[in-house]
């Protein structure tokens, strides 16, 4: 089979591999589609260690060619491939594909039948790609123990705030989404939430008065491509508030825990959602994620490599990354 190899840094190269030979307690998927994320293209830069031979790709939907009789899994079946799955070897118990194991970027992979979700006809190649936020909202949702009613607000505009509001607005919640950049708040307005305001000097005042003169109930911090002081929410949230920081992998943040500490706030920190892929299903099957907002693109694999050099140089110069969908085409 053909697999996208790092070699070293910047350095990614299309290679010949073993193929898989399918074993009782998996299933062979045949890898139609994946997804270039901020994590794919740090480790590709070198900016996330790995040890090299590695293949990274962290997100994949993929369609079943072969599976033993008892894996409840057909021929042919359209599957979201788990980025984390258990690992009772790994210090965490948790294995990351393009991360701490192997990833998606190659012809095919072996999965637990309990990590190869199959995917309804309403749910299109690109909706697939949507799961990881809709399921770390749900993950959000429950940890902070959300109520109807209640005012949380998130910091940090990009796809997963904007997935994370629209699922607060589902659950009946009220989200207030901060961000310092004009065009992810335009498209959040777009996309239905209604309260969005700049991260300037002028956000607690705005909070004030969408809460009727009261602070947030909660707060929830997006990591990813936020170069934002996240200590800025505790004095925004109301004394025993639930605040969490979410993001795809590991990240150190400095946080200052001075009001948090004072006002007996809980701190969460959410990094990954496996357990709620299969609700994350069930609500873009629902319609209950407008997406029509944001932008995807298609390439071939073999463009795969200038993909991720372009994105590294983008990360190097300090801007973020594009806020649209690689999604990368395999050869079936």
């Amino acid at each position: 089979m053909k697999v996208w190899q790092l070699a070293y840094p910047h350095n990614l190269q299309h290679v010949i591999a073993p193929d898989l030979k399918l074993t009782s307690d998996k299933v062979k998927v045949k890898v139609t589609k994946a997804l270039i994320t901020e994590t794919d293209v740090a480790i590709y830069s070198g900016a996330i260690k790995v040890k090299a031979p590695f293949i990274p790709g962290r997100f994949a939907i993929g369609q079943v060619t072969e599976a033993d009789e008892n894996a409840f899994l057909q021929r042919g079946q359209r599957v979201y491939l788990a980025g984390v799955t258990e690992d009772e070897l790994s210090p965490d118990g948790l294995q990351i594909a393009g991360e701490t194991a192997d990833g998606f970027y190659r012809d095919f992979v072996l999965a637990n039948p309990d990590d190869a979700y199959i995917l309804p006809n309403s749910v299109t190649d690109e909706a697939a790609f949507l799961i990881d936020a809709i399921a770390l909202a749900e993950h959000v949702v429950d940890e902070m123990h959300i109520e109807v009613g209640q005012h949380i607000l998130v910091l940090g505009g990009g796809v997963y705030a904007n997935v994370l509001c629209q699922i607060l607005i589902y659950h009946r919640a009220v989200p207030i989404l901060a961000d310092n950049n004009a065009e992810r708040l335009a498209r959040a307005k777009r996309s239905g939430i209604y309260y969005t305001f700049p991260n300037d000097e002028n956000l607690r005042q705005n909070v004030l008065n969408v809460t009727g003169g009261k602070l947030a109930d909660g707060a929830v911090y997006i990591a990813f491509n936020n170069r934002c002081e996240p200590s800025v929410l505790f004095p925004l949230v109301k004394r025993e508030a639930y605040v969490s920081f979410c993001s795809l992998t590991g990240k150190n943040l400095h946080v200052n825990l001075e009001y948090a500490m004072k006002n007996n706030v809980t701190i969460k920190g959410i990094t990954e959602s496996r357990e709620f892929v299969s609700t994350a299903i069930n609500l873009l099957a629902n319609k209950a994620v407008n997406f029509s907002e944001f932008p995807f693109r298609s390439s071939r694999e073999e463009e795969l490599p200038q993909l991720l050099e372009n994105h590294a140089a983008i990360l190097s110069s300090g801007a973020p990354m594009p806020e649209q969908f690689d999604i990368v085409k395999f050869i079936f």
